[in-house]
């Protein structure tokens, strides 16, 4: 060790650069900043056996200069010449010439990025593909160092990939920047061809859908795959080797419990988050939901409701019909009539339902902590939470039906004057309503108040009278033939929640709400910034933990290209703030028993040759002998091809003999397709359980492929 170690210290390894950087960085902003724990002992982390195996007598005097050259150690006056006294000629070969799918550029694929680049991934034999569909905001340029002010709004991929190739020209040609997000729609982009091509896929991804898309591709075309994240000081590194790990989808996280009560949410918020949260909930329903209901049943010409559901969706676009503004003028009064209801008519019907002395069957004060009775606002042109309210939601209502803005809309004096616009507007008399005060008390006598509001909202779907539709209908279209309907049908715009641009009136919005709400039940207010972290789920990333995640990650992909046993790998889960940094063997993949002689993992497939040729029953029938189990139901992706339990109905005899004898090929609609992977569930003999953990059948169609190889040849030769 003191020999690797010694030798390899006149060299540059990029990747534990990386790693300990991060980590050392944390350190001094603990002490500068005094915020978490610092190491209180020492920081250990090995490698070695990355390094080249060196043995006493190579280092005798007549024979190291002999090592150096066997090994590739010796240098070339190159930029790469630090990386290869670390690991030899041999395994920076196989960088070089590596094939690598990099789906993410944010703050983990920006380090990433810069890992590959100063390391020269691909740039002979090889290619760097880097997909991100997201463009450049504010909020990222304060980790995602390959991003600058003037790239705003730009592409991440295609920055990203720039900003490499000026770190090392000798990426050019060998590195690809696509805009393409890698889901179920672009299966035509990022085939299972593309991802049997890689020599591994790593991850950079924010989100646990994705990074499990991600996973089953690498797992059906048996590619590695590295994952990454991090959350604040936390991070997490997982390597996938095929046929020997487990996967990514594997293991679960656990369940997030954070979620905020619904009627602490809708009328006994506790702090001031709650009622942040309440205002991004009446945003996305105003701006968006409602708006976009409206316009998708526009959109259908021949839209025609069915459901109480359908029927419940076409009242409230009516709604939306009638209160449909003509001018600007109406959106201030849309404004006021919210302002009303929110923080004067909603607390009073509250109060109405629960006056201050009232008292629980217990005997005790209803309100007592942590109910907060609330207590209504009066409107205030001059206040300026309620001058933003107004101009917020004016603005925005504005937008959604496209009438003109007033000049500078975010200047004070233009907020001033439609704050004092709206003080002139009269409001309806509030008066009590006894179905929302049953509606009330219900929510809050009930153990479990969400789950039973939605069981509510379901009865009261489910009453209306479908001889209604032809009325509503009517209404409907009367309304619609008044709004003057565009060419392009398009009467509203929903606007889409977008935290880092400032000028759009959202976080406004959420700001004023929010705050308007916190005085209502006498809770400290909230900064704007904080608003737009809570709102934006922002969770502040440091881009320590991102460096050293990028290290770690690095480190794992040269493992893998120089072919190291799975138990030199290591998963790392770390916690910069404790700190902590657990490293461990990659988990084994579980091995399933199907049945006595036959086990199976999830990297097993079954295939089926000669599918061109095969009728479904012939099919089904190979499948038996050859693994010894009974085959049940077939399908395609979510489409069902066979199903064992309708085709044991006597009326269905018919058609199940028909289905037996149809060809495979005609059953699958082939076209020029080489295989077609199916789910087929099995049961053992003379039981009647489906069996889990069953592989996926491939059907391969020979005769294609035989076609496609001769026209290969063919075009070789030529």
């Amino acid at each position: 060790y003191v020999r690797i170690c010694s030798f390899t210290f006149q060299g540059v390894f990029n990747p534990l650069a990386a790693f300990l950087g991060g980590y050392v960085a944390q350190e001094i902003v603990k002490g500068i900043t005094q915020k978490y724990s610092p190491i209180h002992q020492f920081l250990y982390y090995s490698c070695t056996e990355i390094a080249p195996e060196i043995k006493p007598e190579d280092l005798e005097k007549e024979k190291f200069v002999t090592f150096q050259k066997e090994k590739g150690l010796l240098p070339k006056k190159d930029r790469y010449d630090g990386l290869r006294i670390c690991c030899g000629e041999e395994l920076l070969t196989k960088l070089a010439e590596c094939n690598l799918f990099m789906v993410g550029a944010g703050a983990i694929g920006c380090e990433l990025l810069k890992n590959y680049a100063v390391m020269g991934i691909g740039r002979t034999k090889g290619r760097i593909v880097l997909t991100d569909p997201d463009v450049i905001e504010v909020s990222n340029l304060n980790r995602q160092f390959l991003f600058r002010e003037k790239h705003l709004r730009k592409p991440k991929s295609s920055t990203a990939a720039a900003a490499a190739l000026a770190m090392n020209p000798d990426l050019k040609g060998h590195i690809l920047a696509r805009l393409d997000k890698v889901h179920e729609g672009t299966n035509n982009i990022f085939t299972d061809e593309f991802f049997e091509g890689q020599t591994v896929v790593t991850n950079a991804l924010d989100n646990v859908q994705a990074r499990r898309y991600i996973d089953q591709r690498c797992v059906k075309a048996r590619t590695p795959l590295i994952e990454s994240g991090t959350l604040g000081p936390k991070g997490h590194v997982q390597v996938v080797v095929p046929g020997k790990t487990e996967s990514y989808s594997s293991q679960n996280d656990p369940e997030d419990n954070t979620q905020i009560p619904h009627c602490t949410l809708k009328m006994f918020p506790e702090e001031a988050l709650h009622c942040v949260e309440w205002a991004r909930d009446k945003f996305g329903k105003l701006f968006s939901h409602q708006p976009r209901n409206l316009q998708t049943i526009i959109e259908k010409e021949n839209f025609s409701p069915t459901s109480s559901s359908e029927i419940k969706n076409l009242k409230d676009a009516i709604k939306q019909l009638k209160i449909r503004p003509n001018d600007f003028q109406d959106c201030i009064r849309y404004a006021r009539f919210k302002f009303q209801k929110y923080f004067v008519n909603d607390i009073r019907q509250l109060m109405f339902v629960y006056p201050i002395d009232t008292k629980t069957k217990e005997g005790s004060l209803f309100w007592s902590m942590p109910k907060r009775p609330p207590t209504e606002m009066k409107f205030d042109p001059s206040n300026s939470l309620h001058v933003s309210f107004i101009a917020a939601c004016a603005c925005l209502r504005a937008n959604l039906f496209g009438i003109p803005l007033p000049p500078d809309p975010r200047s004070e004096a233009t907020k001033m004057k439609l704050a004092a616009q709206a003080g002139e507007i009269k409001v309806p008399d509030f008066k009590p309503s006894e179905s929302k005060a049953k509606s009330i008390a219900d929510q809050v006598d009930s153990a479990e108040k969400q789950v039973e509001e939605e069981q509510k909202e379901e009865e009261i779907e489910q009453q209306v009278d479908p001889s209604d539709v032809t009325a509503l209908m009517k209404e409907y279209k009367d309304l619609l033939a008044k709004s003057k309907l565009p060419s392009n049908k398009i009467i509203a715009k929903p606007e889409e929640f977008e935290k880092d641009n400032d000028q759009n009136f959202h976080i406004d919005l959420m700001y004023s709400m929010g705050n308007c709400r916190s005085t209502n039940y006498k809770l400290d207010p909230m900064d704007w910034i904080t608003v737009k972290l809570k709102a934006g789920r922002i969770i502040p990333a440091l881009a320590t933990t991102t460096a050293s995640v990028a290290g770690l990650q690095t480190l794992e992909l040269i493992k893998l290209l120089k072919g190291l046993e799975v138990e030199h790998h290591r998963n790392t889960f770390m916690n910069i703030a404790l700190p902590m940094c657990y490293l461990s063997e990659p988990g084994a993949a579980v091995v399933t028993k199907l049945k006595e002689g036959l086990e199976v993992t999830l990297w097993d497939r079954w295939d089926v040759k000669n599918g061109n040729k095969l009728k479904l029953a012939e099919f089904l029938s190979h499948l038996e002998k050859t693994y010894g189990l009974i085959p049940r139901d077939i399908l395609l992706g979510n489409k069902i091809i066979f199903f064992h339990a309708l085709m044991t109905n006597p009326e269905k005899t018919a058609e199940k003999e028909k289905l037996l004898d149809t060809n495979m090929k005609d059953l699958l609609e082939i076209e020029d397709e080489k295989y077609m992977d199916l789910t087929v569930t099995f049961v053992r003999e003379n039981e009647e359980k489906i069996l889990t953990g069953v592989p996926p059948i491939r059907i391969l169609f020979e005769q294609i492929l035989q076609q496609i190889d001769i026209i290969f040849f063919i075009r070789k030769k030529l």
